[in-house]
């Protein structure tokens, strides 16, 4: 049996204290915009010093203010090598090849109305979201959970002459992740140039099991590379954005991981998800391709003479009737990009808005501005799933029901598999699809990347998925969620003060 005497424990406890109050420092100095969830973080290192502090280096600490100097400075080296392009050296004039290629069509296709029939959302993204542009002639096809979606990527992906680039936050090592990396590996024998980023994070289990490194083995023109490093302050910052782009010239983004989760042939009954995503031609395509470039150079720290080829960047004739715009969000670039295109929809919306997350916890700010836009007689109706694959998340959200409910707000239980579809639709004239969901991890720590449609045949297309959501969804009425036991209230408000990082 050990004893400790008084001095020993009163040493043990002044270092004790000493880690408390540095950490209590370190939350006072980069929470200051986030009280709420300062003093959450203080009261847990206090009350529980070892366990606390340990949880703060965990999941406290987002690292956004360096990480996103550093994503920007990045940024700023790309787009400096523009400026230096009158240089008479081969390699700055491949660069302005390819980067007059990228503004050439930006404006070749930018959407420009008049005063007069301009849209009132278009204004406000132009002036919150001042680094994208919207294209015209694009065309866009909704794919309807991995069954539909992964057999279009594959056929393009043996399809790609030059280049692949392919980033995901989930990447398996199951059925649909071999298949896919097969394909990728067989087009880089044939002299692709095949680009691959993971979250270490999301795709733990593939990396911990060695799944890329055995496609690296023998294969010169296939780079797979992590976001992110799995250390306790940094797993807060995670790349969750979907995209593949082929040739430059054929793209697809959406919610769909690399999983045989979201296939109906080889998932388990009990673990399907259900899920939207989209394939896309046309102009935006050139802006999803830097997008992509943008994250593989703060990555890898390539001369941007090697990444900004000209043939990463083809012309592009108009395909379609759609306008899009892309918005790439994180620190660094356009920080909170998506809180601000949800802030957008609920401040324009005439008629109506409808979304569908997997995950809803969003900040204070976003939930009034949804209460007001409902009080402006605008009608909101969010599709949210009725199983959860994280059950702590479902009984945040849950917490909220009430005073949704209560403001007017229409709540939706999709029935069936978990449903990870995120869309939102507004007055039927324009939508959001892409990454993001509606939370603060995506309001503010992941990085996200998603894409605003209007006109052509997508928001007719997604007006129709919505009305099959909400077929196969339940009503949710205040009467429903009045009355819950005290232990249920207990349990759902203690999970509700973790929304910051769930």
């Amino acid at each position: 049996m050990i004893y400790f005497d008084v001095f020993t424990i009163s040493y043990l406890g002044a270092v004790l204290l000493t880690i408390c109050s540095i950490t209590a420092i370190h939350i006072l100095l980069n929470k200051l915009e986030e009280p709420v969830s300062a003093v959450m973080w203080l009261v847990v290192v206090f009350a529980f010093p070892l366990g606390g502090v340990f949880l703060y280096l965990l999941f406290g600490i987002n690292r956004i203010n360096t990480r996103g100097l550093q994503i920007k400075l990045a940024h700023e080296i790309i787009l400096g090598d523009l400026q230096k392009s009158n240089e008479l050296s081969i390699e700055t004039s491949s660069i302005h090849k390819a980067l007059a290629n990228h503004i050439d069509e930006q404006h070749q296709f930018a959407y420009i109305g008049t005063q007069d029939n301009y849209p009132e959302y278009c204004k406000m993204l132009d002036r919150m979201l001042p680094n994208t542009v919207p294209l015209t002639g694009n065309k866009i096809s909704l794919l309807l959970d991995g069954t539909h979606a992964y057999p279009n990527m594959l056929e393009a992906i043996k399809k790609a002459t030059s280049s692949i680039h392919l980033q995901s936050y989930i990447i398996m090592n199951d059925e649909v992740g071999k298949e896919i990396f097969n394909a990728l590996r067989e087009r880089a024998k044939h002299g692709v140039k095949v680009k691959v980023l993971y979250d270490r994070f999301g795709s733990w289990t593939a990396f911990s099991s060695s799944f890329f490194s055995r496609f690296l083995k023998d294969t010169p023109n296939l780079q797979i590379h992590s976001f992110s490093q799995m250390m306790p302050w940094s797993i807060q910052l995670r790349n969750h954005r979907k995209l593949i782009v082929i040739d430059g010239k054929k793209a697809f983004i959406g919610g769909i991981n690399i999983s045989s989760d979201n296939d109906s042939r080889s998932a388990k009954k009990d673990r399907y998800i259900h899920d939207l995503h989209c394939e896309v031609d046309g102009p935006i395509v050139g802006e999803l391709q830097f997008s992509f470039l943008r994250d593989w150079f703060f990555i890898r720290s390539s001369s941007t003479s090697e990444l900004l080829r000209p043939e990463y960047f083809p012309h592009i004739e108009a395909c379609g009737k759609s306008i899009a715009r892309v918005v790439a969000s994180g620190p660094g670039l356009d920080y909170e990009a998506t809180e601000k295109v949800y802030m957008t929809a609920v401040a324009t919306a005439k008629e109506y808005v409808w979304l569908m997350t997997p995950y809803f916890v969003p900040d204070k700010a976003f939930f009034k501005a949804l209460c007001n836009c409902v009080a402006r007689g605008v009608e909101v109706r969010i599709i949210i799933p009725e199983k959860n694959n994280h059950w702590y998340i479902q009984l945040a959200t849950k917490s909220l029901y009430p005073k949704l409910l209560e403001a007017g707000i229409k709540i939706y239980e999709k029935r069936g598999p978990f449903s990870h579809a995120k869309a939102m639709l507004i007055d039927g004239e324009w939508a959001k699809m892409g990454s993001s969901n509606c939370d603060i991890r995506s309001f503010r720590l992941n990085f996200e990347l998603d894409f605003i449609i209007s006109d052509g045949d997508f928001v007719y297309e997604l007006h129709n998925q919505f009305k099959v959501e909400l077929d196969n969804s339940t009503e949710i009425y205040l009467a429903d969620v009045l009355n819950k036991s005290i232990p249920r209230q207990l349990i759902e408000n203690i999970c509700a003060l973790f929304t910051p990082v769930l």
